[in-house]
């Protein structure tokens, strides 16, 4: 049974937000949603029953307005501007949506009974390109290399210096590649989602670079915990969530092929600026301050993907 009875889960009709409303719901616990739906999806909360609802920006001033009414116990921050590459295309949407809207949120929420504020945080681009491999929480290798890891990094001193001397603690969770069911493959953040699709519909998928770039790709069901164990702690708490293994986009790309039967062969295009050439994080904080490990491993995970995939 968990210890509060009220949460407001910001981006809970999106991929990573509507599988933790539906975990919190199946704990009788009462949810406010706010989403203005720019990667969201209505689908993904339709099936669910007992939620309020908010398709409006999270700093609007009806949106403020419904969240001092709706008076949290918790807040689960996980709205967000979520690619790298419009974010290097448009700083400003990305500032708006990922630091300016927050900002404004944790002010509204410091004068209601919210005791914790749950963030989930990027734990690739707010390194920058790391020198330490897997990169702990202390492993700072300079400033981000995107607007995207600017913005996280600096909501994430945000948090800290605004709650400071509140009552209200926080998790600062910086995340991996999370992927796993609902997740959008017409987008550009889900390269696990994309690829499957496109291979599924036998399309070639597109690498970015020589495809020896490497990430740390955690389940969403794994992360869905570690935000729960997190929102549970009393304590301030700056955690790693991810698998601590590295995986390259061209093993990626075998694994998923293995799985769908494709037997094709990727197109390879110029690399993006703003990207990361290796990420992948240390674990052993949130395993120690939270009992929290991941349980799925990339085969498994990919294998629930393409069920997903298959049947929706």
């Amino acid at each position: 049974m968990m210890k509060y009875k009220k949460a407001l889960v910001t981006g809970g009709a999106g991929f990573i937000g509507s599988h933790l409303v539906e975990e919190l719901l199946k704990n009788n616990v009462r949810v406010l949603v706010i989403d203005n739906l720019l990667t969201g999806k209505k689908t993904n909360l339709d099936r669910l029953e007992n939620i309020d609802v908010i398709y409006d920006d999270l700093g609007s001033n009806e949106s403020l307005k419904e969240v001092e009414k709706f008076n949290p116990e918790i807040c689960f921050h996980l709205a967000a501007q979520s690619s790298v590459v419009i974010s290097v295309e448009d700083p400003l949407l990305d500032f708006e949506h990922n630091l300016l809207q927050p900002i404004k949120l944790i002010q509204t929420l410091i004068s209601t009974d919210c005791k914790k504020f749950v963030f989930s945080s990027s734990g690739g681009t707010i390194f920058g390109e790391p020198n330490v491999i897997p990169t702990s929480e202390e492993d700072f290798a300079g400033e981000p290399v995107s607007p995207y890891g600017i913005a996280k990094k600096n909501l994430n001193d945000f948090i800290k210096l605004m709650l400071e001397n509140e009552k209200m603690s926080y998790s600062i969770l910086n995340l991996s590649n999370v992927y796993g069911p609902r997740q959008d493959p017409h987008g550009e953040a889900g390269v696990m989602s994309i690829f499957t699709g496109k291979m599924l519909n036998n399309e070639k998928p597109i690498i970015y670079g020589d495809g020896n770039q490497t990430r740390d790709y955690v389940f969403v069901t794994d992360v869905v915990s570690a935000l729960i164990k997190s929102s549970e702690n009393d304590n301030d708490l700056f955690l790693n969530i991810g698998t601590g293994i590295e995986t390259s986009v061209n093993e990626l790309v075998s694994l998923i092929s293995v799985t769908t039967s494709w037997e094709g062969q990727p197109d390879y295009k110029p690399q993006r600026d703003g990207e990361l050439l290796r990420s992948v994080l240390n674990n052993e904080k949130a395993k120690k301050s939270l009992d929290w490990e991941p349980v799925y491993n990339l085969n498994e995970g990919i294998e629930k993907l393409v069920d997903w995939f298959r049947n929706s």
